[in-house]
């Protein structure tokens, strides 16, 4: 079965195969010799900070990373697109199960973070608390880059923004004189997760219309852990995605856009709560049967820029969308005793933008609205064992035809005074829900009855960047961040085999954030340097908080659930990167991260559930560094690079994480004394075989070390040999 797949999956780099010798390679990739300058620091361009206006990266007055095509597919031969930020400083991944993700950002991380495609949300109203799997969703392959900006970005990006905003660009056809047609294949194969990846595009042009097409396949088996854990059995999964992309140049300085992207995973496993699974450092092992996630996503846009800078119209950049974005989410668990439980939902979001710039003479602004609307339905049912009644439920695991709207509009102003660039904005904000089919509690019954609430908001921000010379920066900034209460807030209702009911909830408030930051960038031809401090409030943070059993709740429910908002809390920490160029062809890097935080919450597992304290907060990552060294001859077309990734013991664990046995979280999370730190070494390379094929290995996790990272519910793989082949014509 194995050598087939091999096969299948070799059959998909012939089509690049068979033209190797006509391919051009993509500039900036690793492997790829272009000429040198080393006497210059390089220019990167970030646009999120700005939507309509690129400027360079040293100059944005954010902390702020970007990570490029190149680093995904051949630096570090990332497998999906949460894993492609587990090297950016200050960053943590957690993983539940193995085809889920959830990067934490300064702290925070689930709804509370936001990823744009192309700029459209990827977040909607079903969204749940912590980490969660929907960023996995995202095709890594279709990528052509990503830009991190870390804080609140309220302003520009509306609810949700409080710990960062990720901007997704997708990859498009190239727009040439004439007619031409080219191909890419990619091929990743990794040993340690027995996982096959596939990705193959066709994209061409004729004058100014140009489109492309392209697919992508992974097949993911059971993972092989550390020396002593070993194989991870159950933990394996497919999932596959297309896409289309068309773009019609309509003029020098302006192009329509029509895309469609689909992705698909199958049966990814919620593996730590299964019988496959097994202790590990005093963790629980799961008691159920099955459970399986299937998640698939598609999204459809048509979208028209226009930049003409300096041309003396009204404006001088606009940028418009309408969307429909669709993402469907299935849980399939079969619990010890045999009984299934099939809880499912479905998301429909119509959306739309527009953004305009125009430089005055009281600087750039950019102003614009945006607009969503969440269209859901859910269900649910329950199958006996013994007897086979299925039962059904009215709704599943969010409210039933219900509806959340989403609108904001802002204004960002970009000025100078002397050396010192001020970055001011503001938007207003609005979010409504509306649900009929709401199961609440009233008396001794379960009713349906209707959730009809709204929440408005008015955030700012105000970003500087002081110029002290050419090679030195410094930046401090304050930022609002704004969270109104999403229907997985209001309405969600889990009524499960395991006992656990979640009970629906009125009149929580929005959450409120104010983060506060300081940081210098240094840049020279030899060495760069950029260090971040940030502190955030917390006002009206929205927690999962038990709650007596209410009175008519089923039989065999052990625990009740509500939403609460509690008064206060905070996070700190930083982010602190360098790098040194040695030798001309030698390069060391470093940085370090780190981030706490605490919240008000309660404290108590048993009624009355009254005793508050503040405790921190879940799953954040532990104190990480990472340092390596580069080494890429100019007249060569290999390149080498070492890393070592040192991560701290994570002790500091929410009340429940913390009790003995891991209560709270004891099948992810080992208990009072936290998840292990732990050092582990990769080594990787690349070669260009030819002007149009590269290829790259890496070889991770050298000493075979057991680890997982922390809030995960599957170990990482042991020594995991990593393979990835580029063709291009």
């Amino acid at each position: 079965m194995k050598t087939a797949k091999v096969w299948s999956f070799c059959l998909v780099l012939l089509p690049g195969l068979a033209w190797a010798q006509e391919t051009q390679p993509k500039p900036g990739e690793p492997g790829k010799q272009e000429p040198k300058k080393q006497e210059e620091p390089k220019e990167i361009k970030i646009l999120a900070p700005s939507p309509l206006k690129s400027e360079e990266l040293f100059d944005t007055p954010y902390s702020a990373d970007i990570i490029e095509s190149g680093d995904i597919r051949n630096r570090r031969l990332s497998r999906t697109t949460p894993e492609s930020f587990k090297e950016i400083p200050g960053v943590s991944v957690q993983k539940t199960g193995p085809g889920q993700g959830s990067p934490f950002i300064r702290g925070w991380t689930g709804y509370r973070n936001v990823m744009l495609i192309d700029g459209i949300r990827l977040n909607n109203s079903a969204f749940r608390e912590g980490p969660n799997q929907y960023w996995a969703t995202v095709d890594p392959y279709l990528i052509d880059r990503m830009e991190l900006i870390r804080g609140p970005s309220s302003v520009l990006y509306g609810s949700d923004s409080i710990g960062g905003t990720v901007y997704a660009y997708t990859i498009e056809p190239k727009i040439e004189p004439g007619a031409h047609y080219h191909s890419r294949s990619f091929y990743r194969y990794s040993g340690g997760e027995d996982s096959q990846t596939g990705r193959q595009e066709f994209s061409g042009n004729f004058d100014d219309f140009g489109w492309l097409v392209g697919g992508t396949y992974r097949d993911f088996g059971d993972i092989s852990g550390g020396r002593r854990y070993g194989n991870m059995k159950g933990t394996g999964y497919d999932q596959y995605a297309g896409d289309i992309k068309f773009l019609y140049r309509l003029g020098e300085k302006s192009k329509l856009v029509l895309a469609v992207q689909h992705d698909r995973t199958s049966e990814a496993p919620r593996w730590h709560s299964t019988q496959d699974s097994r202790s590990w450092h005093g963790t629980l092992p799961g008691g159920d049967r099955e459970r399986d996630f299937d998640q698939e996503r598609n999204l459809y846009y048509l979208q028209y820029h226009w930049d003409a800078p300096g041309g003396g119209g009204v404006i001088d950049a606009f940028k418009a969308s309408v969307s429909w974005h669709r993402q469907a989410e299935k849980e399939d668990r079969t619990v010890g005793s045999g009984n299934v439980e099939v809880r499912e939902f479905d998301v429909n979001t119509p959306g739309a933008f527009l953004k305009v710039g125009k430089q005055t003479g009281m600087g750039y602004f950019t102003a614009g609205f945006d607009y969503y609307r969440d269209d859901v339905g859910s269900d649910a049912h329950d199958r006996n064992a013994s007897t086979g009644v299925v039962t059904t439920y009215a709704r599943g695991p969010i409210a039933d035809d219900a509806s959340y709207t989403s609108l904001g509009v802002y204004l960002q102003d970009e000025f100078s005074i002397g050396n010192l660039d001020v970055t001011p904005g503001i938007r207003l904000s609005r979010a409504e829900v509306e649900a009929d089919q709401v199961d609440n509690i009233e008396g001794d019954a379960f009713v349906l009855a209707p959730i009809d609430d709204d929440y408005s908001a008015v955030t700012g921000s105000l970003r500087l960047l002081y110029h002290v010379t050419d090679n030195w920066n410094v930046i401090a900034g304050w930022g609002m961040g704004f969270r109104a209460p999403t229907l997985n807030d209001t309405t969600s209702f889990s009524l499960n085999l395991s006992g656990v009911l979640d009970v629906p909830t009125e009149g929580i408030d929005p959450e409120r954030f104010h983060t506060f930051d300081f940081g210098v960038r240094a840049r020279y031809p030899t060495w760069e340097f950029s260090a971040f401090v940030f502190y955030t409030l917390i006002d009206d943070f929205i927690g999962r908080t038990p709650t007596a059993i209410p009175p008519g709740a089923p039989a065999g429910v052990a625990a009740a659930f509500a939403r609460e908002n509690f008064d206060d809390g905070y996070v700190y920490g930083f982010e602190i990167a360098a790098m040194y160029r040695l030798l001309e062809e030698v390069t060391v890097f470093a940085d370090w991260g780190y981030a706490k935080g605490e919240a008000d919450t309660i404290a108590t597992t048993t009624p009355p559930f009254n005793v508050v304290d503040e405790q921190p907060l879940g799953k954040v990552g532990p104190n990480t560094v990472h340092v390596g060294a580069r080494y890429e001859p100019k007249a060569s077309k290999v390149w080498v690079e070492g890393l070592v990734t040192v991560a701290a013991r994570q002790s500091h664990l929410a009340f429940q994480e913390g009790l003995p046995g891991g209560a709270g979280d004891g099948q992810r999370i080992p208990g009072k004394h936290g998840t292990p730190g732990y050092t582990v070494y990769t080594l990787r390379g690349g070669y260009a075989i030819t002007e149009n094929l590269t290829t790259a290995a890496s070889v991770e996790n050298i000493t075979d070390k057991d680890y997982r990272q922390h809030g995960s519910g599957v170990n990482e793989p042991g020594t995991n040999f990593i393979l990835g082949v580029d063709v291009r014509f």
